[in-house]
């Protein structure tokens, strides 16, 4: 039904358009406590998975960038999730890059994107958190710093937002390459040294492009060990268009620069996963994102050596249903 009808009717309004729509309607249906029962149950996958003190209803995740304000998460957990992360969440609200920022090609099942950090700050996020909360998932979020911050402002950046949601986030999400290496690695020692005095843990996590070299990997990877980071998310978009077999030059031209996120990544993120498990001797929790279309694509991400998934391009063009597919195909591959 999705793929029939919702969904060729939503592909002709424009994407950010319709995300707005969709948040409107979980809004709805937030109040809706029957139909969200039966939603939950229809939609439960049942594949636990702990790592250190988390503990996972199953390997499902939604990536980052959905639900940038936490205004839905609870809701979108519905759907069998077995975690999820908000954000990119930054001190101060930001607007973002101007419109249109959001491009389907859709027979590459793919899409552009240049949102920025369009978010409305920590403060607000934190009260949507504590105010919304209210089943058992694990709740990730992804932080970065405002848009314009230079030099030791940008680690303050970083600190605040962490320390303002370290009480109500399971996990914290940090991307390699939004800032300098050098500053990366001071941020890393000031969350440690905050969540050594704290009377909880919450992980941290290193979301890694999907263009990232050996090299640069190398470099991540001492980091983690040095500041006793929990896993990796493997991947976030590709700059690199060769994937898009379907879209023509002039259609990729008129719509500029963006990070291709779904089909088009190709096989980048798995070739980052492998890489990841091959040089950690599994000392890290490693999360396959990036090209998870199908549960093929999620069974060949597991089989490069993720510990779990995200997913969010497929959500999108399968609909909620494909959350129950891919764990039930995951939960048969790891019997």
């Amino acid at each position: 039904m999705y793929n029939l009808i919702i969904r060729p009717l939503l592909f002709c309004i424009d994407p950010e358009k319709v995300h707005r729509m969709l948040l409107s309607w979980l809004k709805f249906y937030r109040y809706l406590f029957p139909v969200r029962a039966c939603v939950r149950g229809y939609s439960r996958v049942s594949d636990p998975f702990s790592y250190g003190h988390l503990q996972f209803k199953n390997r499902i995740g939604l990536s980052a960038g959905f639900d940038k304000n936490a205004e839905a998460f609870d809701e979108l957990a519905d759907f069998g999730f077995g975690f999820l992360e908000v954000g990119t969440v930054t001190p101060d609200s930001q607007s973002g890059n101007p419109s249109p920022r959001i491009f389907r090609l859709v027979d590459d099942e793919s899409l552009i994107s240049r949102t920025g950090f369009n978010n409305c700050g920590v403060d607000a996020v934190r009260q949507h958190i504590r105010k919304y909360r209210k089943h058992s998932y694990v709740l990730g979020v992804n932080i970065n710093k405002n848009p314009l911050s230079t030099g030791d402002q940008i680690i303050k950046d970083f600190e605040s937002t962490f320390i303002h949601l370290y009480d109500c986030v399971d996990y914290f999400t940090l991307n390699w390459g939004s800032i300098d290496n050098d500053l990366f690695a001071m941020v890393l020692e000031k969350l440690t040294i905050f969540r050594q005095a704290a009377n909880k843990r919450c992980n941290i996590f290193i979301k890694l492009p999907a263009d990232i070299d050996e090299k640069a990997l190398d470099t991540v990877i001492s980091l983690a060990y040095k500041y006793s980071i929990e896993g990796f998310i493997a991947t976030g978009p590709t700059m690199d268009r060769s994937g898009l077999h379907q879209a023509e030059t002039k259609q990729l031209e008129k719509i500029g620069n963006g990070g291709v996120s779904g089909r088009g990544i190709g096989k980048k993120s798995q070739e980052v996963v492998r890489y990841l498990s091959e040089h950690t001797d599994r000392h890290f929790l490693i999360i396959g994102a990036g090209g998870i279309m199908t549960a093929e694509d999620a069974a060949g991400m597991i089989s490069q050596g993720a510990d779990m998934i995200q997913i969010y391009s497929a959500f999108i063009y399968s609909g909620p249903s494909i959350v129950h597919k891919l764990g039930n195909k995951l939960k048969n591959e790891l019997k």
